[in-house]
């Protein structure tokens, strides 16, 4: 192989991260014509084009030298000002900018965090499932991965406390918030709980909270870095609420870790984008962002009730899924004998993609789950893409069913 040399020399840190089926499925989607349930794609339908373009055009005019100078590492200070404001108001919570850090998408805090927390072999707490992208970012540490599982309510409590007591733990990862991949809500009394272990253990939580803003009906609970603040780095993005090109997320620190994140950070990329969160601070003070986010829940919700019913008509009825209150995802789960990833390669090959739910797990275990994006297809596609997995499935449960016979 040409160039075999430099193969030779990657880090045993990069080969711990696993590939990105999400990632590679969307560099094929990007030439063929296909029905893509894969990627947690927003609906660009929605996104606020002529709105954020004004506000392009009145940023660069008024300060347009200084946006394209270097800036501060830990971000634009009204922008972080605006955050704490809003969540302060939000949960009744004491935010304030200096605990605000703006980030290139929550993807970042994730990797910093990491870097910040994490030595080779020390423990990390992670949902089972988990979020692919946070499997790939702490892989790249060398954890011990100690995975809990997630019952209709939230992750498992009992398993949280057992590692906490029994293993080498520097942190955990948890989504509350229409978890991705099962869409499933920590309920209120689970975060509480989950809120008492923190304290009482000394431990200390990274809650990712994209979909914080996609509820479908009324509020998600609180999060759980309200109930113990110095116990929880809380990262949002505006990847969901606005646009993911904008490329702006953010994280609120307790106080005494601003510094050391914000170290971490500047080895990683000096500063966050300054023209993006310039732009987005007009946006957010100059429109009307609640009245946005009720045309992105409202449609979300459509979205997702039609690929339900579309599930209950085309698919065989041994086929379970979960209801979930807000996201952009339906976790759904094949009988047993089923594998997900043979599932999609014979589905791609009629044109309709899905992630198989091997992806969501560390060890990559064979997979009998699959999830698939509802927000980023329209119903026309999302019926005839439907239609494809449930012939599929057909064809699988007749093959299960005559070699059993």
């Amino acid at each position: 192989m040409e160039n075999e040399f430099l193969f030779k020399k990657l880090s045993n840190q990069y080969q711990n991260i696993p590939a990105s089926f999400v990632r590679s499925i969307l560099n094929v989607a990007g030439k063929k014509e296909l029905i893509s349930f894969a990627g947690g794609l927003p609906n660009p339908d929605l996104f606020p084009v002529d709105e954020l373009s004004e506000s392009a055009k009145i940023v660069m005019n008024r300060s347009g030298r200084d946006i394209l100078q270097y800036a501060g590492s830990l971000g634009y200070y009204p922008l972080r000002q605006w955050i704490a404001n809003r969540y302060s108001s939000k949960y009744n919570m004491d935010i304030t900018p200096e605990m605000v850090v703006i980030t290139n998408g929550s993807q970042q805090v994730i990797d910093i965090m990491a870097k910040l927390f994490i030595d080779k072999g020390d423990g990390v707490i992670l949902e089972k499932p988990s979020y692919l992208g946070a499997i790939q970012a702490l892989s790249a540490y060398q954890p011990n991965f100690c995975e809990v599982d997630l019952g209709k309510d939230g992750a498992d409590m009992v398993g949280i406390e057992s590692f906490f007591l029994n293993g080498d733990v520097k942190m955990m990862y948890a989504v509350p918030n229409a978890q991705n991949p099962s869409g499933i809500s920590y309920s209120l009394e689970k975060r509480q709980d989950l809120a008492l272990l923190l304290k009482k253990y000394n431990q200390f939580l990274l809650e990712d909270d994209p979909y914080n803003e996609i509820c479908f009906e009324g509020e998600f609970p609180v999060p759980v870095k309200k109930l113990a603040p110095d116990h929880v780095a809380w990262t949002g993005s505006f990847s969901k609420m606005v646009a993911p090109g904008l490329r702006n997320g953010w994280v609120i620190l307790p106080p005494e870790l601003v510094p050391h994140f914000d170290k971490a950070k500047q080895s990683t990329d000096l500063n966050p984008n300054n023209l993006t969160q310039y732009v987005l601070h007009h946006f957010l003070t100059h429109y009307d962002l609640d009245a946005h986010l009720k045309k992105v829940q409202m449609k979300y919700a459509d979205q997702c009730c039609f690929m339900q019913e579309m599930l209950s008509k085309y698919l065989p009825e041994e086929i379970t899924f979960i209801q979930p209150s807000g996201g952009m995802f339906l976790w759904l789960t094949l009988p047993e004998g089923i594998c997900s990833k043979e599932l999609v390669n014979r589905t791609m090959e009629r044109g309709v993609i899905f992630v198989p739910g091997n992806s969501f797990y560390v060890n990559r275990e064979k997979s009998n789950h699959i999830r698939l994006n509802f927000s980023n297809a329209n119903f026309q596609d999302i019926e005839k893409g439907i239609k494809v997995i449930g012939e599929e499935l057909q064809k699988e449960l007749k093959q299960i069913t005559v070699s059993c016979s």
